[in-house]
C-alpha cells in the first residue's frame, strides 16, 4: 500500500512514519487486487492530536479522523476504523460476487 504523510504545525518524524507503516501494514491484505493509495493527514490542535486517513481503493473512499492526546493512539485509532470500513466493503464485493449468476446459465422450467 503506497501511503503519503502530511503534518500540520507538526514535524513528520520517522518515528511517526514508521508507526504509520506500521500500522498501515496490518490492513494492507485487505486490499488485495488492485493496489490502495492511503493519504494520512496528522495536526496539532490546542493540545490535540487529530490524525485523518483517506483511502482510495478501487472506486471507493474510505475516510476515518481520530482526535486523542497522543499522536501514536490517535492514528492506531483512526487505522482501526479504515480497517472495519474496509473489511466491510471486502464482505460487500464478496458476498456480490458470490450472488452474480452465471451469464451461460439459462434457468429451466419444471416438465411434468
Amino acid at each position: 500500500m503506497k501511503f503519503d504523510i502530511t503534518g500540520r504545525h507538526i514535524d513528520v518524524t520517522p518515528a511517526i512514519r514508521a508507526h504509520v507503516d506500521s500500522q498501515l501494514a496490518k490492513i494492507d491484505s485487505l486490499f488485495d487486487g488492485k493496489p490502495a493509495n492511503a493519504h494520512v493527514i496528522i495536526e496539532v490542535e490546542r493540545g490535540r492530536h487529530n490524525s485523518e486517513i483517506v483511502v482510495n481503493y478501487r472506486n471507493d473512499t474510505l475516510t476515518a479522523a481520530t482526535s486523542d492526546a497522543d499522536m501514536y493512539n490517535s492514528i492506531s485509532m483512526t487505522v482501526d476504523k479504515i480497517e472495519k470500513q474496509a473489511r466491510k466493503l471486502k464482505d460487500k464485493i464478496v458476498e456480490k460476487s458470490r450472488k452474480a449468476e452465471k451469464i451461460g446459465k439459462v434457468p429451466t422450467a419444471d416438465r411434468h
